[in-house]
């Protein structure tokens, strides 16, 4: 099963980094294109739909990360175990939140979903490509929410253990060195850590 996330996990780091990497190229081809007045006519609509998929798969992969804006100045003050009380709190919520997401945007796609999606409609692309991003996009950020919840629970006694550190490819500045021990220089001006 953790193969099978590990994949899940990279697929949509790829797909959200792809979709990023090409609205800012199509942006920009576009942008010089009409400088010389031949614009890319489909662009927009492009970037459009591209933006609506990469923002909640972004968003996901920002959860996943840990890497969502969060204020833990109280909770930081309380004991580990308090801590983890809190998170699961905060998951629980979020997961409300997102199911109230999703069936909006289930009331979207059902209402708006096959209107004509202005230059991509030649394509056969409909407004439901983009509505289908919000309950795409809260349904897997539900799926990481969950797998937090279990992460805190299981190591719910273990005081070391702090979630918003346990990421799935170990990368971020909690793994610089930049939050261990201080670090000093002796006399050859070689690092050593304390």
């Amino acid at each position: 099963m953790k193969k099978v996330y590990a994949i899940y996990c990279k697929v949509e780091d790829i797909i959200a980094g792809i979709g990023f990497a090409t609205i800012v190229i199509l942006t920009f081809m576009n942008a010089v294109l009409r400088y010389l007045g031949t614009p890319i006519i489909y662009a927009d609509d492009i970037c459009l739909l591209l933006f609506s998929w990469t923002a909640f798969l972004g968003a996901d992969v920002a959860m996943r990360y840990s890497r969502l804006v969060g204020m833990d100045i109280l909770v930081s003050k309380f004991s580990p175990k308090v801590q983890k009380v809190f998170q699961i709190v905060v998951y629980v919520l979020m997961i409300m939140i997102l199911f109230v997401l999703i069936r909006g945007g289930l009331a979207i796609i059902k209402t708006n979903g096959a209107r004509p999606f202005n230059t991509l409609a030649a394509w056969g692309i409909r407004y439901g490509a983009v509505t289908a991003s919000l309950p795409v996009g809260g349904l897997l950020m539900i799926i990481t929410c969950l797998t937090k919840i279990y992460k805190v629970v299981t190591h719910f006694n273990d005081d070391a253990y702090n979630v918003r550190k346990d990421n799935p490819d170990m990368v971020g500045e909690e793994y610089t060195g930049a939050d261990k021990t201080p670090v000093t220089f002796n006399d050859t001006k070689e690092v050593k850590q304390l």
